[in-house]
């Protein structure tokens, strides 16, 4: 009997990063498609309330200046929320861009246009034709 290969889609899962969310794979997965290098939670020293810290950034894109990609996917959750605001501050303290992805960003008509046109206006690359 000949074994069939599982389907491209199941093959090219098990080369992904082991993501935490549905909404960070379609981030990965985005990146991907556009050819955007990344970096999945590369360790990140900031200097928060007086101490250095190390984080995990959701994404960091070397191409894109070293911008940092975060997806805040518990946008209803008031808790989660004062944490999100808070790393906003702390990047932009330590001189780091970001971009802040919700889930209402990751929905509708060409979603991915406007990821990618937020990351551009974060990174201060533009991405797309010129006009």
């Amino acid at each position: 009997m000949i074994s069939a290969e599982p389907p491209l889609e199941e093959r090219l899962k098990a080369l992904e990063p082991p993501y935490r969310s549905r909404g960070e794979a379609q981030v990965g997965r985005l990146l991907d498609r556009y050819g955007i290098p990344f970096f999945y939670e590369q360790p990140l020293i900031v200097l928060d309330r007086g101490q250095y810290r190390r984080w995990h950034p959701d994404f960091t894109l070397p191409g894109y200046g070293w911008l940092i990609v975060e997806y805040a996917g518990m946008s209803d959750v008031a808790g989660y929320m004062q944490g999100i605001r808070h790393k906003e501050k702390v990047y932009r303290a330590n001189g780091v861009g970001a971009a802040f992805l919700y889930p209402s960003d990751l929905q509708g008509y060409q979603w991915h246009e406007r990821v990618m046109a937020k990351i551009g206006e974060a990174s201060g690359y533009r991405y797309g034709p010129t006009r």
